[in-house]
């Protein structure tokens, strides 16, 4: 087997109280979709939060482990590994880790690691395809992020 990447890690600077970040990144999967959750549908089973996007598909998320205001980790199934009636396994889930830093100011810096492509279940390339899209997908979450943290409603 080829070596296959194992992680990503982003970070980003926002303009925001760390408050306001955690009050957004402590929602399981945050990040499901383009930004726009208003056509999405939540449920949960068991203890997983189950995100149902008309553009992106399913996205199924366990929280994994948080330190209110400084820490926030999932475990997520990655792609169509399991069906949504089999419980999944940590072999058809990545771990996505989030940490909150308070920065002069009052600005915060988010940094994101998701890990643990190497041992996802199934081929070398559907671990490359996935190391590959959740790479470009953490830039444009980061980015939403950002966006909707920085946001003050009028």
């Amino acid at each position: 087997m080829n070596a296959v990447q194992d992680r990503i890690e982003r970070e980003i600077t926002i303009n925001a109280s760390v408050e306001r970040v955690w009050s957004l990144i402590s929602v399981p999967g945050w990040w499901a979709g383009d930004g726009d959750a208003s056509e999405q549908k939540r449920r949960t089973e068991g203890e997983w939060s189950v995100i149902e996007d008309p553009k992106y598909g399913t996205f199924r998320v366990r929280p994994a482990g948080s330190e209110p205001h400084r820490y926030a980790s999932y475990r997520w199934v990655v792609g169509e590994s399991v069906g949504v009636d089999v419980e999944p396994s940590e072999e058809d889930t990545t771990l996505v880790e989030f940490w909150l830093s308070e920065l002069t100011g009052g600005a915060t810096l988010v940094r994101v690691l998701e890990s643990g492509f190497a041992s996802l279940t199934g081929s070398d390339e559907h671990r490359r395809l996935s190391i590959d899209s959740h790479a470009e997908g953490w830039r444009q979450q980061l980015d939403i992020l950002k966006a909707r943290a920085e946001h003050v409603a009028v």
